[in-house]
């Protein structure tokens, strides 16, 4: 991974990094932090800190260096007001229509299109799996890789040899 290149994550992609790499994700979660290369948005921060368990301290223990304030910053708080304006409700694809940011379990409450603001705003990679932050960001020109990927290129995720 090119040592510049910085990442912004959804909920779901932590989640799934502290479930198959555990104390390896940790280790390199906290070295993307202190070097800058790794945001969270601040619903991002809210939905992990809800947590108790390991990933919920990490983030907690490491917030002032990955938390992006969206409120706070007024391109970013903008970007998001457009994003969930065009894609909120749903996403126009091409010729199909896919649920927008709104359609999960959190609806309004979702941290999805903040995903995609920080990373368009702060010219980043998002991380997700989620099909609404995936078209999303190929709609609006932003890099978008899944949780798979991201280990990939961190080089957590190694294939094992077979013993043949």
């Amino acid at each position: 991974m090119a040592s510049d290149e910085k990442h912004v994550c959804d909920a779901d992609s932590l989640i799934n990094l502290h479930r198959h790499f555990g104390r390896t994700a940790f280790r390199v979660l906290r070295s993307l932090a202190k070097r800058g290369r790794l945001k969270l948005p601040e619903g991002v921060v809210r939905e992990i800190k809800r947590g108790t368990d390991k990933l919920a301290k990490l983030v907690k223990d490491n917030e002032r260096l990955v938390a992006v304030s969206v409120s706070q910053d007024v391109r970013i708080r903008d970007e998001l007001a457009l994003l969930e304006r065009r894609y909120g409700s749903e996403i126009v694809y091409v010729r199909q229509k896919y649920p927008g940011f709104w359609k999960s379990m959190a609806g309004r409450q979702s941290a999805d299109a903040q995903v995609v603001a920080v990373a368009k705003v702060l010219s980043m990679t998002a991380v997700s799996d989620d099909r609404a932050i995936q078209l999303a960001c190929s709609l609006e020109g932003v890099i978008c890789i899944g949780w798979a990927e991201f280990a990939r290129k961190l080089n957590m995720a190694k294939q094992l040899e077979l013993g043949i």
